[in-house]
């Protein structure tokens, strides 16, 4: 065979592979009638998995010599690892990625019957297939394999190196937007798709997805894996665990129904975008939100600005840092195993742990992630509403209404048997902002120089606001009907993505300033704390609580004991008010070394996200002695 008429063939496979996937997954008559922003991303992902497929069907052909065969075995691997992803995601919620292959004997026992024989008969026809297509095939000349070796290596070593370069970030940070780099940002990135892993295989098929990961586990192992040793992180614990076996803890034990009454509920509400509009400008509505003004504590300062979640959650709910993991989604590139949270903790105290979101189970990673935080269950949008009714709850701009998140809040409450601990996610006033989910001109937007498009957007965000407000009212009044002490902390995760309304009100002094955030008024959200029973409200005084730092104060606030790590999390926040991108700001109080304990924690932020994860280890043995 010809190399032209070869690399056409390849290139022709690899391109129906691709399709095929998109039929399985894509509508195509909704897929279509997505807007411009949303379909030109997709297109251009499409386009890099195309290319990886083929540099992939190369790289076969270097190995077997034979065209023929070489399409066979690479298009039936790819179409065995995607079936074996969709059977995972079917069971367990969560994507296949190369990890797995490490729990073959688990998965092969768990699995049923009639998969198995399946799978297997599958994979014998394919064998006997293959070795009479192989047989049958003449070995290809020296100019073919010349061809395949250079485009293979090439392509391939393209996308790896763009993966070591997080898709060449700092190269293009400067560059034009006619150039080359407005391109990179649609090449595979798995460490920080925010989406998570099953949307993002949506977008660029399993296998694209795959050989990202693959490469992610590489870069991990090579630039960012650093074993902190066991003595040295038993070292931060220790003098923790000795006052923990002094503190009379033994009545708080999960095996005793009657002392458990005395702990409270604890509930967190996040709620999405939620800021003080009034700071970018005077002429916002005053009053906009007056229960949550009512009980404001402090501001909490987030780790994202304009986005990003997930990394919120993750400082709230394990206290480890986004800063020091260098902005990286932890959700989607770090947690893959057992890591020591909140909730694990409320575990041994007797706490029934539930996540709740109204919005997809896969979004974040959050089916696998919250099961390795340890939490009971998360109930997502699927299990909060069946598929029929679903529509009713949706807005006009897609996202959920916060009804089903609070229903379910006080659902969960009515179980008095055991103390709750509820970490809920809000999601009705999610950006973008340009449309009327709550209906139009709520409010009077009368600041010059204002387009109607900003004052629509502005008006659509500060109605979300208020109604976040009403429904953080309604709880309360839930709460208040409870027996059980019950805590709720609100909170906004990170300032709305409001993208023209900051320019036009001039919220950003210079584009310097724009562009490097370095203020801690850009990560300020408001944090309001109720409770129905006293609480130790000086744990939130100062000028904010830093995410990472919430967790520790909220337990001491509700009068519960801190477990090691905790204690722990509490002596670095009494030598820094926060470790954050806006810089590490240090408490004049610190009665301890504030290097040394900087140090410290940066260590553990180690083992825990690139280590051994040791801090798990000595807290779970110590948990279950």
């Amino acid at each position: 065979m010809k190399t032209l008429k070869q690399q056409v063939l390849f290139l022709l496979v690899a391109f129906l592979s691709v399709f095929a996937f998109f039929l399985y997954q894509e509508d195509i008559t909704r897929f279509f009638q997505l807007r411009d922003i949303y379909l030109k991303p997709r297109l251009y992902k499409y386009g890099f998995s195309i290319l990886l497929n083929y540099a992939f069907i190369s790289l076969f052909y270097l190995i077997l010599r034979k065209t023929f065969a070489t399409i066979l075995l690479s298009q039936f691997i790819i179409f065995l690892l995607s079936f074996i992803n969709i059977k995972k995601e079917q069971y367990l919620s969560a994507s296949l990625v190369p990890s797995d292959f490490l729990l073959f004997k688990e998965t092969f026992i768990a699995s049923p019957i009639m998969l198995k024989i399946a799978v297997f008969a599958a994979i014998a026809v394919f064998i006997g297939l293959f070795v009479f297509l192989y047989k049958k095939e003449k070995l290809g000349t020296k100019p073919l394999l010349l061809t395949n070796s250079i485009l293979s290596f090439a392509i391939l070593g393209f996308f790896i190196t763009a993966n070591f370069k997080n898709n060449f970030s700092e190269a293009c940070a400067n560059a034009a937007k006619n150039s080359i780099c407005q391109y990179a940002k649609y090449l595979p990135n798995t460490r920080s798709d925010w989406i998570g892993d099953h949307l993002t295989i949506k977008y660029l098929g399993f296998s694209t997805f795959f050989f990202s990961k693959t490469v992610d586990g590489l870069n991990n192992k090579i630039f960012q894996t650093q074993v902190i040793p066991e003595e040295k992180v038993a070292a931060f614990y220790q003098p923790m665990m000795v006052e923990h076996d002094e503190e009379s803890t033994s009545n708080l034990a999960s095996d005793d129904p009657s002392q458990q009454k005395q702990l409270p509920n604890i509930v967190f509400v996040m709620s999405e975008s939620h800021w003080d509009a009034r700071k970018l400008d005077k002429s916002i509505p005053p009053n906009i939100t007056p229960t949550i003004a009512k009980n404001q504590v402090s501001s909490l300062l987030s780790p994202s600005f304009g986005g990003g979640t997930a990394n919120v959650e993750f400082e709230v709910l394990t206290s480890l840092n986004t800063y020091l993991n260098h902005n990286e989604l932890a959700y989607v590139s770090k947690l893959k195993r057992p890591t020591y949270s909140l909730p694990m903790y409320l575990n041994t105290l007797g706490y029934e742990t539930t996540a709740m979101h109204n919005n997809g189970k896969y979004f974040y990673n959050r089916s696998a992630v919250y099961q390795n935080l340890g939490f009971n269950r998360f109930t997502s949008i699927e299990n909060m509403i069946n598929m029929a009714d679903r529509a009713k709850y949706i807005n006009a701009a897609g996202w959920a209404t916060d009804d089903l998140i609070y229903n379910s809040i006080e659902n969960q409450l009515k179980n008095t048997d055991k103390p709750q601990f509820i970490y809920a996610i809000s999601v009705e006033n999610h950006p973008m902002y340009s449309d009327d989910r709550f209906g139009k001109d709520h409010f009077k937007i009368t600041k010059d120089g204002v387009s109607e498009n900003s004052k629509r957007a502005l008006n659509t965000y500060l109605t979300g606001m208020q109604r976040a407000d009403d429904k953080f009212k309604t709880l309360i009044e839930h709460v208040k009907q409870l027996d059980r002490p019950t805590i709720v902390i609100f909170f906004g995760d990170h300032l709305p993505n409001l993208q023209s309304v900051y320019d036009e009100y001039g919220f950003f002094k210079s584009a310097q300033e724009k562009a490097e955030k370095k203020d801690v008024r850009f990560f300020e959200t408001p944090l309001a704390v109720w409770a129905n029973f006293p609480i130790d409200q000086k744990q939130f005084k100062g000028p904010f609580v830093a995410a990472h730092f919430l967790a520790p104060k909220v337990l001491e606030a509700a009068h519960i004991p801190l477990s090691p790590y905790y204690a722990f999390v509490n002596k670095v926040s009494a030598c820094y008010t926060t470790v954050h991108q806006t810089g590490t700001q240090t408490q004049k109080s610190c009665e301890f070394d504030q290097t040394e304990i900087l140090q410290q924690y940066k260590d553990m932020n180690m083992d825990v996200l690139n280590g051994k994860n040791f801090t798990y280890q000595m807290l779970k043995s110590k948990a279950e002695s």
